[in-house]
């Protein structure tokens, strides 16, 4: 039936440290397409430099591998990527077996070296099912315990004070979680750990940092809480599992029911981790007034994506992920394109969208930000916010108030932004002559 490899056992595949470093920057779907695994074949092909992407296929029973690009290394890079994002949970049973992996499968049995290659997967005996289902309990008994874990670690730590937390500690909690196959809490982990610990050397801001880290510790605890439960509604349970790292097949996405309209590009942020770079990009439709999210991923150091172009619109049918509430979503077909997109919004101030963001985290805890339109005029003092006709304020942050400011001329307009703990970060304000971006 095969277990999934832990991520150790790729590293100690990898012919040397550059190798593995390189292996492991291109552990992200972004590089990747017509991925696929059916034991004991994985495969895949990957963007280089060059036009035709490298074709990859491992069998991960003995292991062998091949690619098709001309490194000299064995395994390369290409094959240390695949088997990472395999071995992280990010491959999941299913796809169509790629032409290069049957051949090199054929030939390996036709050699004598190895049984003929599977069927496409598509097309799965009920033996193949029986394993596929035998993986997936496996991995959530690995998931249970890995929180189990974490849920004693955080009982620890507010047992003996947070101040007291072990230098390196969350990081090492973040490579075990990796272990456990929960990858979302990973990545929390290791976002916690790269922020300023005041309460170590004295510094002004000790108190924030308490609370953020300790109102962290609450909603991890919360997510365990969460995955032990068998009583969730669909939605929340479908949002817990995304919280921890299990992927929605992208065929399964696009087989939902997509939601047409002219979809507003109303803001762009990219952040950048240790080896990945991520553009989230807000979408509003200007018929059905929803957001979107839609996130773009490469190697730290790669051009992002660009389709989406903040100011513009895309008339498109967007396909939403499950789970509650409905923002992450795949484009699918595009229709149209406008440079400049004009429409109207319905007049919100800014305790409606205090008033939406909490029914959000009421579905959705452990979202990190909301995106709302507000209508209200910039302002400076007493310190940089927006402030609606009904008197109201929310604090801007994000450095954009002087833009906002200049561009409006301390009239009230609708602007668009995040909502998040710390204020409202404007991304774009809508203008006589269509949407203009901060």
């Amino acid at each position: 039936m095969g277990e999934r490899w832990r991520p150790e056992r790729v590293t100690a595949l990898a012919p040397d440290l550059l190798s593995d470093v390189a292996g492991r920057r291109l552990a992200i779907p972004t590089p990747w397409s017509d991925v696929g695994y059916a034991y004991p074949l994985l495969w895949g092909a990957c963007q280089g430099s060059g036009s035709t992407p490298y074709s990859v296929v491992v069998d991960v029973s003995e292991p062998s591998y091949r690619c098709s690009c001309p490194s000299h290394k064995f395994p390369c890079k290409h094959v240390l990527g695949l088997l990472y994002l395999w071995a992280e949970g990010r491959i999941d049973e299913g796809g169509t077996l790629s032409r290069f992996a049957a051949h090199w499968s054929a030939a390996r049995a036709a050699a004598g070296d190895h049984k003929a290659p599977k069927d496409e997967p598509a097309e799965r005996t009920e033996a193949q099912l029986a394993a596929s289902a035998a993986r997936a309990e496996q991995r959530e008994e690995r998931v249970t315990n890995g929180l189990a874990e974490l849920d004693r670690w955080l009982a620890d730590q507010v047992t003996a004070g947070l101040a007291h937390t072990r230098p390196g500690a969350l990081g090492d909690l973040a490579a075990r979680m990796v272990d456990a196959q929960v990858p979302g809490v990973a990545g929390r982990l290791r976002d916690l750990n790269r922020r300023p610990m005041g309460s170590r050397n004295g510094a002004h801001g000790t108190g924030a940092w308490l609370e953020d880290t300790l109102a962290e510790y609450g909603l991890l605890h919360l997510l365990s809480r969460a995955w032990t439960r068998t009583d969730l509604p669909a939605e929340l349970a479908a949002t817990v599992r995304s919280h921890i790292g299990f992927t929605v097949p992208k065929d399964t996405v696009l087989a939902t029911t997509p939601v047409a309209d002219t979809w507003a590009v109303i803001g762009m942020r990219d952040s950048d981790e240790e080896q990945v770079s991520t553009r989230r990009v807000w979408l509003y439709g200007t018929t059905t007034g929803r957001y979107a999210l839609v996130l773009f991923f490469a190697s730290r150091g790669m051009p992002l994506d660009a389709s989406l172009v903040p100011g513009s619109g895309v008339t498109a049918d967007l396909y939403f992920y499950p789970g509650g509430p409905a923002l992450r979503a795949l484009v699918g077909d595009v229709r149209d394109v406008h440079q400049r997109v004009r429409f109207d919004v319905p007049t919100s101030g800014v305790a409606d969208a205090i008033a939406a963001w909490r029914r959000v985290l009421a579905e959705d805890p452990w979202l990190g930000s909301y995106p709302a339109v507000i209508h209200g005029s910039a302002r400076l003092v007493p310190t940089p916010g927006l402030a609606d006709q009904a008197g109201d304020a929310v604090r801007m942050v994000g450095g954009a108030t002087l833009d906002l400011l200049a561009l409006t001329g301390g009239h009230a307009a609708p602007v668009f932004g995040e909502l998040d703990p710390s204020g409202f970060r404007p991304t774009a304000v809508l203008m006589d002559d269509g949407l203009v971006v901060l």
